[in-house]
């Protein structure tokens, strides 16, 4: 019998796999995915660095020459295309340039870098040189200059012609495995001070883990910072500059600190003189720039003597240790622990030398040390879980608390997160429910999240809107005496608190534990379990204890999630729908079995209007037309497209219906003083080709501009 179930079992798991991997294979070749693999290989966007001609007559890559090379500054002009579309425009990256772009001669752009903390230097800077139709054959113009004034350095990192979105993939796609190597050295790091603050810690090692999980951090930041994505994503260009310059002299120090409480020798000489080391380099870095004012990108010799000494430190340390447990004839137990460091230090002096020796990299030239980090800090995992299994004062709700952390960190959505802990939760403490309450900042809680065992009726629909007063305000107080509430017998409990015995009671609960959800020294509700066994409530309480910072901290991730959802989703400036919007509503919501309609509407005369009163009244322009547009066709129908073109969808009857509604915005409009042009296309039938009555809709709208400007002397549309 034993037999033939592990036999079934391995079918199973063939069975598993194979469909695994197919449906693998799926998402990978044959959906969206694809596209962004593929991203700068195919598409609309295309390298634009080639043949662009100095004022000497000469044609030039843009990535193969720098500032520094042509004298300090340099001057290049290209024709641009004969045929383009209306969303072309020219993307590229720089590194420590200032120039201005002309195309027909018109000043249409133009950077500078600023003073910060490192010089005049700004790293990496993405930058998008808006064009249009109207441009077509023109010339465009750039004059660049380094951004230091010794006239060396400064440089194009990459440069494309297309839409802009074939640009971030390209950028993401080109980046895609850095990317997510700095952010998994981010999440380490979490975990690993996470893991910190929720163990016992009875030695040395788990005592110094914080220096472990802050360096990974440190170094991921920088890593992230290095390679531009910050810049590109948020447009933070000189914060980036500056951890570039200065967290890796930061995040030396905490790594020493660990390396030196892993070792057995554990010398306290080790830590200080790292420590010194960095803050000597930091702060001769730091007089330099602000009494000297010297610019950091002519102290390459004291930068890279901070990163060369903590790495001949960090293999010094490693060497001492192997002596001294040589000598006492014991074992170091850091087998994995030496791997990971040799990687590192190795691929840390392959990208000093090729920085040394000038090897040209677009943006990021720690990809070697990236590598060695990640590893490191992987195979440091390993190790820690080497440590962890063999400790043996370690208490069960230690190692409780050590699998739900491995149990959650896995899934990547907040929401999905939290559920995860309760079910967690519920499942290994038997309990039969477990479940979090939220204040709702007026009085009330309401039970947001919920886990119940098999055959426990679900109370979340039920628990809404407790008040504070009277039933919750008992049990806060406990909190603050406590540290949480513990209930061993319901019935006996009715006397402390009559209000909340009668909410409990028709729940079936016998015994109960809940702890608080704090955030900045606030409460911000609860969580708890219903009827644990009996025997196990006090190790349940201290295991709420360990995860009141950890479930906050979910709740805040939460918080930021659904917020970075809905700015996604929502144009910032007017609160409509974004382009990223309508696209969803067009693949997945809109009905074209049914009557739809389909609006269009530009705002004329904007540029005149920032001309004349600032972007601020340009802005105030677009907020009221989509106000008007939002009143009359409703908000949730209305999308900016970028700029001062709106898109409207909406469901209607008849055309005559639509007609009266765009009617009547015109109207709306046009009595505020602004003008707009308008162009709809109604399918009466519906029609599943909604690109087409886009089409249409855009032909009427642009029949509408032109006539407005067809007397007016402006070749750029506003």
């Amino acid at each position: 019998m034993k037999t033939y179930h592990s036999k079934l079992i391995k079918v199973f798991l063939i069975l598993y796999f194979t469909v695994l991997a197919f449906f693998v294979c799926r998402i990978v070749f044959f959906t969206d995915l694809r596209t962004f693999i593929n991203a700068g290989k195919t598409g609309n966007a295309h390298d634009y660095s080639t043949d662009w001609l100095l004022d000497s007559g000469e044609y030039v890559n843009l990535k193969e020459i720098s500032a520094g090379s042509m004298g300090g500054d340099f001057c290049v002009s290209k024709r641009l295309p004969d045929e383009m579309l209306e969303t072309d425009s020219v993307y590229f990256s720089t590194s420590n340039l200032c120039f201005k772009v002309y195309v027909a001669d018109k000043l249409i752009y133009s950077y500078d870098t600023q003073e910060n903390l490192t010089g005049l230097g700004d790293g990496v800077s993405y930058h998008m040189i808006g064009l249009g139709v109207e441009d077509e054959g023109d010339t465009v113009r750039i004059e660049f200059k380094t951004a230091f004034s010794n006239h060396r350095g400064g440089r194009i990192n990459e440069m494309q012609f297309g839409p802009e979105e074939q640009f971030r993939y390209y950028i993401m796609n080109r980046n895609f495995v850095a990317e997510y190597l700095s952010l998994l050295m981010v999440i380490f790091g979490v975990v690993v001070i996470a893991f910190f603050f929720v163990t016992f810690r009875t030695n040395p090692t788990l005592r110094s883990l914080w220096g472990l999980g802050l360096s990974a951090i440190l170094f991921g930041i920088w890593s992230m910072s290095d390679i531009g994505m910050p810049q590109l994503h948020m447009g933070i260009v000189y914060a980036c500059r500056e951890i570039v310059y200065g967290i890796p002299h930061l995040a030396i120090f905490p790594m020493i600190y660990f390396v030196n409480h892993v070792t057995r020798a554990r010398r306290k000489i080790y830590p200080y003189f790292s420590f010194a080391s960095s803050v000597i380099c930091f702060g001769w870095l730091i007089f330099s720039r602000y009494v000297f004012g010297t610019d950091l990108h002519t102290m390459t010799g004291i930068v890279y003597f901070s990163y060369i000494s903590g790495l001949l430190l960090l293999i010094i340390l490693l060497v001492d240790n192997e002596i001294y447990c040589r000598k006492r004839k014991v074992s170091s137990n850091l087998k994995f622990f030496y791997f990971g460091a040799g990687v590192f230090v190795v691929t840390s002096f392959i990208d000093i030398i090729r920085y040394s020796v000038g090897i040209k990299v677009a943006i990021g030239r720690g990809s070697w040390f990236r590598f060695g980090l990640v590893l490191f800090f992987i195979l440091m995992a390993f190790q820690i879980y080497a440590w962890w299994t063999s400790e043996k004062t370690s208490l069960e709700r230690d190692r409780f608390i050590n699998r739900l952390l491995q149990y959650v960190t896995d899934i990547g959505d907040p929401e999905s997160k939290l559920n995860a802990v309760l079910e967690y939760l519920c499942t290994e403490l038997n309990a039969d429910r477990a479940y979090i309450f939220e204040d709702n900042r007026d009085g009330t809680f309401d039970n947001t999240y919920e886990y119940c065992a098999k055959g426990v009726t679900p109370e979340i629909d039920n628990l809404k809107g407790l008040p504070f007063k009277g039933v919750i305000d008992a049990w806060y107080q406990e909190y603050d005496e406590d540290g949480h509430v513990l209930i061993y017998d319901l019935e006996k409990y009715r006397d402390e608190n009559e209000n909340m015995y009668q909410i409990l009671k028709p729940q079936g609960i016998r015994t109960l534990v809940t702890g608080p959800l704090k955030q900045d020294g606030e409460y911000i509700g609860f969580f708890g379990v219903d009827n644990p066994p009996a025997e196990m409530m006090q190790e349940v309480a201290e295991i709420m204890r360990l995860l009141m910072y950890f479930l906050s901290e979910m709740i805040l991730q939460r918080d930021g999630h659904r917020r970075l959802v809905d700015y996604s989703y929502h144009d910032a400036l007017t609160g409509v729908g974004n382009r990223r919007a309508i696209r969803k509503f067009e693949k997945e919501e809109l009905d074209t079995s049914r009557p739809y309609g389909l609006v269009m509407c530009d705002i004329n005369g904007l540029k005149a209007v920032n001309d004349r009163g600032g972007h601020a009244a340009g802005d105030e322009l677009i907020r009221m037309v989509a106000s008007c547009l939002t009143e009359v066709f409703g908000h949730e129908n209305v999308y900016r497209m970028g700029g001062d073109e709106f898109a409207i969808y909406v469901y209607e009857e008849s055309r005559q219906i639509l007609e009266k509604k765009v009617e009547t915005v015109r109207s709306m409009i046009s009595g505020k003083g602004a003008n707009v042009a308008i162009g709809y296309s109604f399918a009466e039938a519906g029609d599943p080709d909604y690109n087409a009555r886009r089409a249409e809709a855009d032909g009427k709208m642009y029949d509408e501009k032109r006539e407005f400007y067809r007397d007016a002397n402006d070749r750029r549309r506003t």
